[in-house]
């Protein structure tokens, strides 16, 4: 069983070194900080906000819009993309512009946005910012993407959090590992000038750059692929920690479901799609920083981690020799280690109490989690994008 030692070797020695980089970011992210100048210049925004039958949530994105403090000339557009409920109606109420878009064909959230930016002059704007309809923007989200543009970015995406509404154990696990992703990930490789990935929601693109490079991105993760298509020409995205939009967490597995897979659908297809190709222009070019975020594609999820950790100790427990008490050890500390990561996040929790005890649910989660990213695993590229739905349950 010699085959089995040297896999598990290989594949925990791998892991072992991408906790290790998990660590050094979430260090760089505790200790290091953001400054930015302050906004010289005065910034025209586009601000579209893609909606598909979101009437139960919207009213709270264009309030937070209306009040956000103006860095020039703001004009808020809502895209109503094939709805079939009240959703053009109210957000007419408000007295923003509603551009409606009915197409059975070319479905989904990329479409739309590409279908809406042809419809302006993007001369007219400095940029251009997107914001999902069911997200509530802080009032200083224009001003510190006005700031991060003035540090010399093309792109800025802002911290993209969750607010619980509903109390329960899955909605707390769900803010504490969001924590971690903005704080410990991406604002860390904003510090460190590594490439930062956009996200689909309260994020920026400067109009120019825009024009250059039209938006053409049309899978569930077309955030994501704009933005790493962005990566490879060189432009520098910023992620920004001083401001922050966001949605409500889901509350149930039903009400995750959808949105679970369409995120685990997304990562394997990004590590499918982009990943070889990222290494082969990072080092045919010495582009190191394109070697770097291909391989951060793999740290995306921290439950895939603990799932190769896993594979990895069933197969260590074949090795021969006492080598195989090795494999278990080293694969459960590095699982251990793993879920302390998670619990850092804890720190920036008000209700402590209520995250703690949201921990227990971890092994019901993971079992879960799996079979969704299995199913996510057997349908890759067949998975289209469905709302979240975010009602509170009864």
């Amino acid at each position: 069983m010699v085959i089995f030692g040297i896999i598990a070797f290989i594949v925990l020695l791998c892991l072992s070194l991408a906790v290790a980089y998990l660590y050094f970011l979430l260090f760089v992210g505790l200790l290091g900080s953001q400054t930015y100048a302050e906004s010289v210049s005065d910034y025209d925004f586009l601000i579209l906000v893609p909606a598909y039958n979101e009437e139960d949530v919207i009213r709270l994105t264009l309030e937070s819009l209306l009040r956000l403090d103006k860095t020039g000339r703001v004009d808020i557009t809502v895209i109503a993309d094939n709805c079939t409920d009240s959703t053009a109606a109210i957000a007419r109420e408000y007295g923003v512009t509603v551009l409606e878009r009915f197409d059975e064909i070319n479905r989904g959230k990329g479409y739309a946005l590409e279908w809406a930016i042809n419809q302006f002059d993007l001369d007219r704007f400095s940029a251009v910012a997107f914001v999902d309809a069911d997200t509530v923007a802080e009032p200083n989200m224009l001003r510190e993407m006005a700031r991060s543009f003035e540090s010399g970015a093309e792109a800025v995406q802002l911290y993209n959090g969750f607010s619980v509404v509903q109390n329960t154990a899955l909605s707390n696990l769900q803010k504490l590992a969001n924590i971690v992703e903005n704080i410990f990930f991406y604002k860390s490789r904003a510090i460190l000038k590594l490439p930062i990935l956009l996200r689909g929601t309260g994020m920026a693109i400067k109009s120019g750059l825009l024009k250059n490079h039209p938006w053409h991105s049309h899978s569930i993760t077309e955030d994501v692929e704009y933005a790493v298509n962005l990566l490879i020409d060189g432009v520098r995205i910023d992620f920004n920690a001083n401001s922050l939009v966001f949605a409500q967490a889901t509350s149930s597995f039903d009400q995750a479901y959808s949105q679970k897979t369409r995120w685990a659908s997304g990562t394997f297809e990004l590590i499918k799609n982009k990943m070889w190709p990222l290494l082969k222009i990072g080092f045919k070019d010495a582009r190191f920083d394109l070697v770097e975020l291909a391989f951060s594609f793999l740290l995306l999820s921290r439950p895939l981690l603990i799932y190769i950790a896993g594979t990895a100790i069933i197969f260590g427990i074949f090795a021969p020799g006492g080598l195989n008490y090795i494999f278990v050890l080293w694969g459960l500390f590095l699982i251990l280690l793993l879920i302390l990561y998670l619990l850092t996040g804890i720190i920036f929790i008000s209700d402590k109490k209520a995250a703690l005890k949201s921990l227990l649910y971890i092994p019901r989660y993971g079992f879960w989690f799996l079979l969704l990213q299995f199913k996510a695993l057997l349908n890759l590229g067949r998975i289209g994008w469905k709302r979240t739905e975010r009602k509170i349950d009864e």
